[in-house]
This record gives C-alpha cells, sequence and structure tokens, in this order.
C-alpha cells in the first residue's frame, strides 16, 4: 500500500521500562492487601502514624498501573496495524499473532491458579487462599464457578459474558479483566484495519468519538450499566496511546499536533474532575492522558534514557511485564496469608517486612514463568515487503527484535 513515510522509527524503547514499572505497580498494590484499607500504626496520632497511613494509601493507588497498559497497548497496536497494511500483510495475520500472543499464557496461568488453589485445599491449607484472614487478597475457589463463567474465562468474555446470561461475573484469576477488555480493543483494531485500511487514522478517531459519544449517552440516560465490562467502558484509555502513536509517528501539521495535546489535556482534567461511571480504577481516565502527555515529551529522550543503568532491571521486567501480571497473584496471596500465620502480625512487619518479601517473590516466580512458558509465544517481527532487496530494519513498537528476550 503505498502511503506517506512516518516521520520516525516508531520503536519506542521506553515502553518497556513503563511496562515494567506498571506490572511492579500492580504486584505491590496486591502485595500490599497485607495491610487493612484505612489501617495505620496503633498507638496514636504523630508522624510516624501519618507515613504508615500515608504508606498504606499509596499501596492502594497502585492499582493505576493497569490504565497505564492500557495506553501502552493502544500505541503498539496502533504500530502493529499500521505495520501490517504497510507491509502488505493479512489482517488475519494480524489476528493470528495476537491470538498467538495473548491465549495461551493466559490458559497456562489458569492451570497455575488451579494447581495452587486445588493443590492446597487437598494438603487442608485453604486458610492460605481465602476466608480466615483479612490480611491479604482472597484467591477465588474453582468450584465456585459454574460452567458459563469457566467458559468467559477461558475465552477471555467473562467481563461482558454476564450481559446475556449465566449468572454473575467472575474473573477466576481476578487480573485477567484488563485482558476481558484488551481482546474486545483489538477486534475493533483488526475491523478498521479491514475496512477502512486506507483511511485508518480517520477511523480510529471516528470510532473514538462515537464511543465517547454514547457513553455519555448511556450516562445521561441511566443505562450505563447495560454496558457494563464492555470496550465502551476503557476505549478512551486505550485510544490515548492510539493518539500519542499518530501524534509522535504521522505527518501531519503543528496545528494537528497540538490539538492532539489539547484533547489529553482536556481529558486529563475531566478524569480528575468528574465521576465517570464504569471505571475499574478511579482516577484512571485522568492518569492515562497524564501519560500520554508524558509519553510525547519523552520521546526524543528514549535512547537517552534507556541507556541508564539503572532503568536495565525495569526494562528487563518490562519484557516480562506479561507473566509477572498473569503469574504473580497467587504467590502475593499466599506469601501474606503464610506470612501472617508465622507470626508477623504487627502494621509494620507486615509494610516492611511481608509487602516487599512477597513483591520481590512474585516478580521471581513469573519470570520462571516467562522462561518456561510465555517466551516460546512472542511473536517474531512483522514480515513485510521492503523498499530495498534485503533492507533489514529495527524492531516496531510491541514487536520482539529477533535477538531479544522479550517483546
Amino acid at each position: 500500500m503505498d502511503l506517506p513515510p512516518l516521520v520516525r522509527n516508531p520503536r519506542y524503547a521506553l515502553l518497556d521500562v513503563f511496562r515494567g514499572v506498571a506490572c511492579l505497580m500492580v504486584v505491590v498494590h496486591h502485595a500490599g492487601f497485607a495491610l487493612l484499607a484505612g489501617e495505620s500504626p496503633k498507638g496514636g496520632g504523630g508522624p510516624l502514624a501519618t507515613a504508615g497511613w500515608a504508606y498504606n494509601a499509596v499501596l492502594r493507588r497502585l492499582d493505576l498501573g493497569v490504565p497505564l497498559f492500557f495506553v501502552i497497548s493502544g500505541y503498539c497496536i496502533a504500530a502493529s496495524v499500521d505495520a501490517t497494511r504497510r507491509r502488505g500483510s493479512s489482517s488475519a495475520r494480524f489476528v493470528a499473532r495476537r491470538l498467538w500472543r495473548i491465549y495461551p499464557p493466559y490458559w497456562a496461568a489458569l492451570g497455575w491458579f488451579l494447581l495452587v488453589t486445588i493443590g492446597l485445599q487437598r494438603l487442608g491449607l485453604e486458610r492460605l487462599l481465602c476466608c480466615h484472614s483479612p490480611y491479604g487478597l482472597e484467591l477465588i475457589l474453582p468450584q465456585k464457578l459454574n460452567a458459563w463463567q469457566w467458559f468467559g474465562n477461558v475465552t477471555l468474555t467473562e467481563s461482558w459474558r454476564h450481559l446475556i446470561g449465566g449468572g454473575p461475573r467472575e474473573i477466576f484469576t481476578r487480573v485477567a479483566w484488563s485482558l476481558c477488555y484488551e481482546e474486545q480493543f483489538y477486534f475493533l483494531c483488526f475491523l478498521m484495519l479491514v475496512l477502512c485500511s486506507r483511511r485508518l487514522y480517520e477511523a480510529m478517531g471516528g470510532l473514538t468519538l462515537a464511543i465517547v459519544l454514547v457513553r455519555v449517552a448511556a450516562a445521561d440516560v441511566g443505562m450505563i450499566h447495560r454496558l457494563d465490562g464492555t470496550f465502551v467502558d476503557l476505549w478512551h484509555q486505550f485510544a490515548v496511546g492510539l493518539a500519542v502513536y499518530w501524534r509522535l509517528n504521522v505527518p501531519s501539521g503543528e496545528r494537528a499536533r497540538r490539538a492532539v495535546e489539547l484533547m489529553l489535556v482536556g481529558l486529563a482534567a475531566v478524569g480528575f474532575t468528574a465521576r465517570i461511571p464504569n471505571q475499574p480504577v478511579a482516577h484512571s481516565t485522568g492518569v492515562t492522558a497524564l501519560f500520554g502527555l508524558a509519553l510525547i515529551v519523552l520521546r526524543d529522550r528514549d535512547d537517552r534514557i534507556v541507556g541508564w543503568r539503572w532503568i536495565a532491571p525495569l526494562k528487563a521486567i518490562g519484557r516480562r511485564s506479561y507473566s509477572v501480571y498473569l503469574y504473580h497473584l497467587p504467590v502475593t496471596t499466599v506469601g501474606t496469608f503464610g506470612l501472617y500465620e508465622l507470626g508477623i502480625t504487627g502494621f509494620w512487619p507486615r509494610a516492611l517486612i511481608t509487602v516487599p518479601v512477597v513483591s520481590l517473590a512474585a516478580v521471581g516466580i513469573s519470570c520462571g514463568f516467562f522462561w518456561m512458558v510465555e517466551r516460546h509465544f512472542l511473536n517474531p517481527p512483522i514480515v513485510g515487503p521492503s523498499t530495498a532487496e534485503g533492507e533489514r530494519r529495527p524492531p516496531l513498537a510491541g514487536e520482539s527484535a529477533p535477538s531479544a528476550s522479550g517483546a
């Protein structure tokens, strides 16, 4: 397809670093359930009590790592869709790459959760999973799900499956709710690739506007609950990544680029001041808009920042972030309940021992699953016609380099 060249290579190395930050936020957030909501050290007020309360409050807000993933995903999927049409690859291949990348590691994670929950029940250690202590985030027992709920979990449709029947929504792994949204986002991008390949950016903008209008109208007439769990809830956060990709890589005028930045500023203002229904993570709309602006500002500093030595561990974790996200929760749950049983019960011991120890263990075990499972399902760079015979190119955003260990 004859399209104007991009203004730069869309590969954005800092995205791996931000993936690492986002997944660590989620892990520490879940480990932070070792502290009760609003809990602070006993013994009255004072600076120490204030510090404990603030520490706990920060842990509760680290769930904002999930919406950061939506923005990163939006950027990477925009790069992938754009590369697919520019290289003449089929839209079916775009879908196949997404399915290959997402589902097998996720199904392995389902098996991991089943192994932990069923295994500990058989050993008489159900108390390490749920119900017997408030100091941890409970796992859901597999026998509590019906056939429809299992179907929704296996197919990543559980976020909206309840809208057509089969009982209430029940996300077995607790973390897969975001993947249910992601699969819907990917499907919409596939449709735009099939139907509007030549006018892809216009289709993305038009669809985003239409979804926002539907969301506003549904909320105005009291029908927003009927869309709960569908792409309408969170497409605007994913679309921040689409907008950032367009702003940074697609040839456009100065006014158009400034318009994107102003829209992100406006979205941040709305996100922090308005009460937005069907938003699983509080303040996530405002945070995603600010994150999008940060990605625009940092783009020209990308190569310099990723060269900093202390950034390397975050980048390494970012390349394994999907495994960390999928597999960490059984470790944080069993770890927090188990350490409490071993006598780590005071506020500060839980805050300064349980939370970091469990978080480190969860990341370490999850990285083991990366080597056992996920690395076998990393997508190679997109193959397509090049502008010159034998020309080699760097990987695009969302691709794995031929010699790299992760996508």
